[in-house]
């Protein structure tokens, strides 16, 4: 059964491009997209995905706090930060509210699923 994934980012052509790529894997099932905090964590609550791959800095409700969020109503849910800032307070806040995993943006595609995979709940 493929991992059911949100795509969270205020770009849109990353938030379009990572949905289409990941979606065309066979371990995942882009479930649906948001483009910041706020609509992370109302889209969560609707779609129910396994793992939620979360942008950093993002208008509205940032990442982080977006995780706190949606952890606290959807704990089994895992989250995967994906952030162009290199050890900024934000990711470490990110990783305190839960998040299972912080990438860096120059990351490859494999790297990315190969997070997914790794922090999605087993069945």
């Amino acid at each position: 059964m493929p991992i059911r994934l949100l795509v969270v980012d205020d770009h849109q052509l990353v938030r379009d491009t990572l949905a289409t790529v990941l979606d065309a894997s066979a371990l995942v099932d882009v479930v649906g997209v948001a483009c910041d905090g706020a609509e992370a964590v109302a889209a969560a609550l609707r779609l129910a995905p396994d793992v939620v791959l979360m942008d950093l800095a993002m208008p509205v409700l940032n990442g982080a706090e977006a995780t706190r969020r949606l952890l606290v109503l959807r704990p089994g849910t895992r989250v995967v930060v994906l952030t162009s800032a290199v050890g900024g307070r934000l990711e470490q806040a990110a990783l305190d509210a839960g998040a299972s995993t912080v990438l860096h943006k120059d990351a490859g595609i494999d790297e990315v699923l190969d997070a997914i995979v790794t922090v999605a709940p087993r069945a």
